[in-house]
């Protein structure tokens, strides 16, 4: 399989690397360069290309504005040029997470290609399969994400960082799948998936100009749970983890997250009573955005309406 790793960096240089040699040193890695000038590439590194927001003009031109500056969102142009060169798997990694002892890379590429339960869910955590569990479901459906956990600490919101401020996690040694239908909290910090699913997996504009953040993965994670269940696929969450080492500010973002925090109420609700007919992934994201409300209670003001002009924008790359 040819994997990519996207990475997202707002600093004048990628020192963080150097405590990956060991592990991504020979991997093919994407760094989209949110700010300042295109940083050196560490030694060692002999597969890495960098693109900041002067390639994005060049490739997108007048629809530059879909990828986002002074936000975490901007990697979703690397995700899209890591689409472009054919990869059958693309992973995604924070510029503060770092290896805590889990085969991050292969760890991925083994949750990919699993084979899941969905719909019906053990009784006992003893026993997978009791009396009357159907035959024909077990263990046959594909994994399009691998959502990867965090030791040290945990991605918390700024009121639950508020709350649990000493909160500390060990790393993740087992994985749990999904129920179909359900969400669940995707974290933007150490994700894989297979890149069929790449139409729906774009974060969406946020950042100052927005006037919030911090929802990007998370919205992205409600949109492509939709999708990957409407194809019969699954979602695994847990092993791989990576050490997440800084505590960043609680009040901080506190203040980026609550002008979103009304919608964020809503909007998994409203996407999760969306029906889906279309065929390919591509035409089911675009119906699921062309059916999301045009507003939602508590969004600033045009939000919504920006927010799927974006995300139309972004489907029609990858037709």
């Amino acid at each position: 399989m040819r994997t990519i790793v996207v990475i997202p960096n707002h600093l004048p240089h990628l020192d963080f690397l150097q405590e990956w040699t060991p592990y991504l040193a020979d991997k093919e890695i994407i760094i989209m360069q949110d700010i300042g000038d295109k940083p050196e590439i560490p030694k060692g590194y002999t597969n890495v290309t960098v693109y900041d927001h002067s390639d994005v003009k060049k490739d997108l031109g007048k629809n530059e504005w879909i990828i986002p500056t002074q936000s975490s969102a901007c990697r979703s142009y690397g995700y899209y040029k890591a689409w472009q060169r054919g990869a059958d798997a693309i992973m995604t990694l924070d510029n503060d997470c770092f290896h805590d002892g889990s085969d991050f890379f292969q760890g991925h590429l083994d949750n990919l290609s699993a084979k899941v339960t969905l719909d019906w869910v053990p009784n006992t955590s003893d026993l997978d399969f009791t009396r009357g569990f159907p035959y024909e479901i077990r263990n046959c459906s594909p994994v399009a994400i691998s959502h990867g956990l965090w030791s040290s600490v945990p991605d918390l919101d700024g009121m639950d960082m508020i709350r649990m401020p000493g909160l500390r996690l060990e790393p993740s040694t087992e994985s749990l799948v999904i129920p179909r239908n359900s969400f669940y909290a995707m974290c933007g910090m150490n994700l894989a998936w297979d890149a069929n699913f790449t139409p729906a997996m774009y974060f969406g504009i946020f950042g100052p100009k927005y006037g919030f953040d911090q929802y990007d993965d998370i919205w992205a994670g409600v949109l492509s749970k939709k999708i990957v269940d409407y194809f019969r696929h699954g979602v695994i969450s847990g092993y791989p983890s990576v050490e997440h080492r800084k505590q960043s500010n609680r009040y901080v973002n506190l203040k980026k997250q609550l002008p979103g925090l009304e919608m964020n109420e809503h909007f998994w609700a409203a996407v999760q009573d969306i029906q889906l007919t279309a065929n390919g992934i591509t035409g089911a994201y675009r119906e699921l955005i062309e059916k999301l409300p045009d507003t939602f209670t508590g969004e600033p003001e045009g939000y919504t309406k920006k927010f799927k002009e974006a995300a139309l924008l972004w489907a029609n790359l990858f037709e």
